[in-house]
């Protein structure tokens, strides 16, 4: 068998010394080949992260306009479902939420907040100005309390107790946005069949709460000496949350205890 054909690679220095390389002549071709071929291929990988990083630009300048719709329809929507919950109000409370929506955009132009017209004060107006208007018409009957639900804190699991003088009052808070901390105060008001309302004394330290997701809320008020031979009590709840005021009011009934 023939040795293969083989070359040598000669380095001479100017003293004469030579530093020699005796190497085969198809790793001497595919060496030389390999060389004229790199500019090629590093031209190639550079035109290659330049077209990438041309579509990373796009993509995120896509994401960034997405993200801005998403943000306007997401502000849209809480507008209509705000405007939905007004529209299910009675007229009244209808009237005087719109009221207090309308003064808060004003005062949030000038950079303050005007206080909330109280439900009952404004309630009590209508009434004088129908009774005024309609001089033979019989009295109104005295109004219930209008509910809100904001939709800011979800209230669940409410219940509601007579024990003797005292009351147990039970209720779950739900943190709806879960993006930032609620903090506020619950306030319980007792009623009677006529309408009469006396609010319930709860220390502000075990009324007030402060959530990121869920609270159970235990309340055991002394029941007023006026309500405590009345046989059908309800409970008003209303949640105020702090710079937002009332956001939630319901309703329930007391149970008596067996």
């Amino acid at each position: 068998m023939s040795a293969s054909e083989k070359c040598s690679l000669l380095l001479m220095r100017d003293d004469g010394r030579t530093i020699r390389w005796r190497i085969g002549l198809r790793f001497f071709r595919a060496l030389c080949f390999t060389t004229a071929l790199l500019p090629l291929l590093l031209g190639g990988a550079g035109w290659l992260a330049w077209v990438l990083y041309e579509d990373n630009t796009a993509l995120n300048a896509q994401l960034h306009r997405l993200e801005q719709e998403n943000k306007t329809i997401s502000a849209a929507l809480k507008r209509l479902a705000n405007l939905e919950h007004l529209l299910d109000m009675p007229d009244s409370a209808k009237l005087l939420a719109l009221q207090n929506q309308q003064a808060k955009l004003k005062a949030a132009e000038h950079g303050t907040l005007p206080p909330e017209v109280p439900p009952q004060e404004s309630i009590k107006e209508q009434n004088q100005g129908d009774a005024i208007s309609l001089e033979t018409a019989p009295p109104p009957q005295p109004p219930s309390t209008p509910t809100v639900d904001m939709r800011l804190i979800g209230v669940e699991n409410v219940h509601a107790r007579r024990l003797g003088n005292s009351l147990r009052i039970a209720l779950d808070l739900i943190n709806s946005q879960q993006k930032n901390q609620l903090a506020g105060y619950v306030s319980c008001t007792v009623k009677s069949e006529g309408s009469d309302s006396i609010l319930l004394e709860i220390p502000r330290d075990v009324s007030s709460f402060r959530i990121n997701r869920f609270k159970r809320a235990v309340f055991a008020p002394v029941l007023p000496a006026a309500m405590r031979n009345l046989p059908a009590l309800t409970v008003l709840i209303e949640i105020n949350l702090e710079e937002r005021g009332v956001v939630y009011r319901n309703e329930y009934p007391i149970e008596n205890a067996p």
